[in-house]
């Protein structure tokens, strides 16, 4: 990049452009794509704004969205593409130190994963960055009152809020039920707890990430595995979020994701677990 006066002002905005594009995207390697891409953009153009930041903002955005509603294919599981971890932040950087307070966490990350283009949109730029509806309007090609219904929408989900089909909302119940029981039987290496919530035939895939994927088949076995577990588990933290038509299971270590688990239920049985060690 040629050093002139317009590429300093976008190289003080790119950490800054980087974390909305992350957030929109949840990759980091598509996060920097877009900002290079914004970059060439900007670098044909003649910003014309009294507000350098929020005009680029507006470029990554544009760019991020067009990413997003290109990635029509529907995804066979709910694992088949999760989001990066955010990088941790530099702390020797003071400037890095106060980017940090907008860091969100994975299990959020996981919910955006499963908006709509626009509602991802809405929600990061207006609930996580503070840009207003007036803004952010433009750049899904709606009224502010749309743009305003878009993030709402976006927010129950992040909320969690109980669908409005009470069979759909009891189905939910009942398998969150089942996920806060088998993690308080693996955590207690309860052998037995963790059987009883076993279907005989369950199947669970592991992420051995380079050495590839451990399959167990049996109560039994994935009993024994899980009840195990607990023996290292010690100075983990768990957070469970809404992943699909099921749950999933974030591990997290030092502040850090480190491995997802998801689990398939039906009734008040574990049919199949999976795993993924997060990047």
């Amino acid at each position: 990049m040629q050093s002139t006066p317009l590429a300093e002002d976008f190289e003080s905005h790119r950490r800054y452009l980087t974390a909305v594009a992350y957030r929109m995207l949840g990759s980091h390697a598509d996060a920097d794509d877009a900002v290079q891409e914004a970059w060439l953009r900007v670098a044909k153009a003649t910003p014309d704004a009294d507000d350098l930041r929020a005009w680029l903002t507006r470029v990554v955005s544009r760019i991020c969205l067009d990413q997003l509603r290109s990635r029509t294919r529907r995804r066979e599981s709910p694992l088949e593409q999760i989001p990066d971890a955010e990088r941790a932040p530099d702390h020797d950087d003071p400037v890095a130190r106060a980017e940090s307070a907008d860091r969100v966490g994975y299990a959020l990350m996981l919910v955006l994963e499963q908006l709509s283009p626009d509602e991802r949109l809405a929600y990061v730029l207006h609930d996580v960055f503070g840009l207003s509806f007036d803004e952010v309007a433009p750049l899904v090609e709606r009224t502010a009152p749309a743009a305003r219904k878009l993030a709402s929408r976006a927010r129950d989900r992040v909320r969690g809020a109980a669908p409005a089909d009470p069979q759909q909302a009891a189905t939910r119940e009942q398998r969150r039920r089942v996920v806060d029981a088998f993690l308080a039987a693996a955590r207690d290496g309860d052998f037995a707890g963790l059987l009883a919530l076993l279907h005989p035939d369950v199947e669970f895939r592991q992420d051995l990430g380079a050495d590839g994927v451990r399959i167990l088949r049996g109560a039994e076995k994935v009993a024994s595995s899980a009840a195990a577990y607990h023996r290292y588990a010690k100075g983990f933290d768990f957070e469970i979020v809404e992943l699909g038509e099921g749950f999933a299971v974030v591990a997290i270590e030092g502040g850090m994701p480190v491995s997802l688990l998801f689990v398939t239920s039906e009734g008040d049985t574990i049919v199949a677990m999976e795993t993924r060690e997060i990047g």
